[in-house]
């Protein structure tokens, strides 16, 4: 392999704030600490990074210069790349495609995927699989871990009673979304996706057997009461954070029904859940809320990759892709709310 250079581009934050008022492209940032003697990192050259909400989110949380070690924090969680350099106890070989999401504590020290090149415990990473571009395998990430773990919260009940059980993905046309319905159909159940008009096509490719227009059907609680009350959701899956969609889902998710939620809302999830709580007599939802926090791992990371192996997973949508220099714009993209699939960075080859 080349030699590695010295120093390499990365976005950092100086300041808590939104991307554009916190990240500056540097040209010269220094390449990760050198491996240690006994460690099992690996130095990744980075080709494709995927973009979050989480990733937004975490520009707000940890202040640059709170800790002593993160004076120049590099956001982003996902990427793909190549092995170039690893420790003597690693066991993945130079030259080794690879795929994975960083965790909270290695953002939080300033260790993330918006750069050409990240250091990474051997233990978060999978290689990509035969037939995945680097690409999508970029996307496979937050999104395919997440709903990984989502579908572990239904206990094994997508896998009883198959043909009879019945899912609601709200938000099925994002990256989170797209996910969901593709591993519940691959369970063999009925799965109906609420997004946009413009994005049924989409949805529909990926396996779902209805959609619903959110925009046309308003509001979507008082339309589901009346088209599936009667045949009512085993569970509901939210990409959205729909405070409404929980309160009224006696009217649509059956009584031992759940519902999975995986974008807090406005309350981050705690009006809900105090809801789910309460008595129904003191204004309590008698229905099942849960909400999921992720973990990243590399046992996780290669069940998505199983997964896609096994055709569970047969796409991993791509709604754009930026250039490096172009990273604040894909993050305004993130934050309208309005992408099919995931927007990725091209950072390498």
């Amino acid at each position: 392999m080349d030699p590695l250079p010295k120093t390499m581009k990365a976005w950092v934050s100086d300041r808590l704030g939104t991307p554009r008022t916190c990240l500056t492209l540097h040209t010269d940032h220094p390449l990760p600490s050198p491996l240690p003697p006994t460690s099992t990192n690996l130095l990744i050259r980075i080709s494709y990074a995927a973009l979050n909400p989480a990733d937004v989110a975490l520009l707000s949380i940890f202040p640059p210069g709170l800790l002593p070690f993160r004076r120049t924090p590099i956001p982003g969680l996902d990427f793909s790349g190549t092995v170039v350099a690893a420790g003597p106890d690693a066991t993945f070989s130079l030259g080794t495609k690879v795929c994975g999401t960083l965790s909270v504590r290695l953002v939080a020290t300033g260790h993330g995927s918006l750069a050409e090149y990240v250091l990474v415990p051997e233990g978060l990473v999978a290689k990509v699989p035969e037939g995945l571009g680097m690409r999508e395998a970029a996307g496979l990430g937050v999104v395919g871990q997440t709903a990984t773990v989502a579908m572990k919260a239904t206990d094994g009940g997508l896998s009883t009673e198959k043909g009879r059980r019945k899912v609601l993905v709200n938000g099925a046309s994002g990256g989170l979304g797209s996910m969901f319905v593709q591993l519940a159909k691959a369970e063999g159940v009925r799965v109906v996706g609420v997004c946009s008009e413009r994005n049924a096509e989409l949805v529909k490719g990926l396996g779902a057997d209805e959609t619903i227009d959110y925009q046309k059907h308003a509001p979507l609680p008082a339309y589901l009461a009346q088209t599936h009350g009667e045949e009512q959701f085993d569970f509901i899956f939210d990409c959205v954070g729909d405070f409404e969609l929980y309160r009224d889902s006696p009217a649509y998710l059956k009584p031992n029904g759940k519902f999975i939620c995986l974008s807090l809302g406005s309350s981050n999830g705690v009006v809900p859940l105090l809801k789910s709580f309460l008595p129904t007599f003191l204004g309590g939802t008698p229905r099942k809320f849960t909400t999921l926090n992720l973990s990243p791992s590399g046992d996780l990371m290669r069940e998505v990759v199983r997964s896609y192996e096994e055709g569970k997973i047969k796409s991993i949508p791509i709604d754009s892709e930026y250039s490096m220099e172009d990273v604040l714009d894909a993050y305004d993209r993130v934050i309208s709310k309005r992408s099919r699939g995931k927007v990725i960075i091209r950072i390498g080859e």
